[in-house]
């Protein structure tokens, strides 16, 4: 069985490679091919975790660069490889390129996997929508409301964004060790974020948030990880703010799981999301988070997750930070980690259902 994988909007340290290489780690791989696809250059460390991973990576032109010499590789490579199964990953009909593309290269199994609940470019989605339902044989969401924006009232399955719960759980020696990295004392306050600096994920909100933080708790810290296109651009707001001493940029970096032990509370002021796999992980290290209501409840597995709205003023957002009661981490680790396996979060049981649905349909359609 030979799969290939598609994210299409190029490959990075973010949710949707998370998920590809969460389930191709747990997944039983006998008898089973694994390809990821990068439409850009991606990071030396994303190559070598999919080799880590014992999976094939093929780069290909960026779609957003140069769109023609994208479809003409992809078109090539499905034509000659033959897959089984091509899994495009996206937020939109847009991924009717990728799907109609592997339908004209005999491939009878192509699924659709939305991501989040709106697009960047919704006029392009909005002209593709009649194209797109026959472009797919099978439709996955990450959530019930992913699934809805994307595919409206026709059935889709819901594939969790999974994890090694035991991968997340919170270690005093990697809190001891990363603070000492990070030069940060036991007593100071630390909050964190993880996501591309892009307008979904809200840095500019970030920091003005901090910014309030920081005259109330000078000694507070805040730690920033991940890239994107706005990252210069947020580094020149803590500039402005005189705030350089107090928000770490680690960029992307593969051990995410270990930094979350170091940090006291995370948060996520997005515009807008599908199901934020990082609350998933915030939730399994035990940690409080603060995120958008404009964010599916779906994410909620425990009373850790708290909702304000970004129409509140940085002050507001702030204010809820300081005074959030930090859980003993230690204490509420096995009832955490029930509730994130009932709830359907658990690997292991993950990859078993997803090559069970893998196996299905190829013998449905072949």
């Amino acid at each position: 069985m030979r799969i290939l994988h598609i994210p299409t909007g190029g490959l990075f340290l973010d949710g949707i490679f998370s998920c590809i290489s969460a389930y191709a780690t747990a997944m039983d791989r006998t008898n089973l091919e694994i390809v990821i696809i990068a439409s850009n250059q991606p990071s030396r460390e994303i190559a070598e975790q999919v080799k880590q991973i014992n999976c094939k990576l093929i780069i290909i032109p960026y779609r957003k660069v140069n769109t023609r010499k994208y479809i003409t590789e992809l078109w090539q490579f499905l034509r000659r490889e033959q897959f089984d199964i091509v899994h495009v990953h996206g937020s939109s009909s847009i991924m009717s390129i990728e799907l109609i593309l592997a339908k004209f290269s005999g491939c009878k199994v192509r699924i659709s996997h939305s991501h989040n609940t709106t697009c960047d470019n919704k006029c392009v989605d909005k002209l593709l929508r009649p194209i797109f339902k026959y472009s797919f044989t099978h439709a996955f969401a990450c959530g019930m409301d992913a699934g809805k924006w994307l595919f409206g009232n026709r059935e889709f399955i819901i594939q969790h964004n999974a994890r090694d719960l035991n991968k997340y759980e919170y270690r005093e020696q990697e809190r001891l060790c990363w603070r000492e990295k990070l030069s940060l004392t036991e007593k100071c306050l630390v909050i964190g974020h993880v996501g591309r600096f892009n307008y979904q994920k809200n840095h500019e909100y970030i920091i003005r948030i901090f910014k309030e933080i920081n005259k109330k708790n000078p000694t507070a810290h805040l730690v920033l990880i991940g890239t994107g296109e706005y990252l210069n651009n947020i580094k020149d707001e803590v500039n402005k703010f005189s705030l350089s001493e107090n928000v770490h940029f680690l960029g992307e970096i593969s051990n995410v799981e270990k930094v979350l032990s170091a940090i006291d509370i995370m948060i996520l002021p997005s515009r807008y999301e599908g199901l934020p796999v990082v609350v998933i992980e915030w939730q399994a290290s035990g940690l409080p988070c603060l995120i958008s209501d404009s964010i599916t409840d779906e994410c909620i597995i425990t009373d850790l997750v708290r909702k304000l709205s970004i129409e509140e003023m940085p002050d507001v957002w702030a204010d809820a930070i300081l005074h959030t009661n930090l859980a003993n981490r230690v204490s509420v680790k096995s009832e955490v980690k029930e509730k994130l396996q009932k709830s359907g979060y658990d690997i292991q049981n993950g990859a078993k259902k997803l090559k069970q649905l893998y196996q299905t349909f190829i013998s449905e359609n072949y």
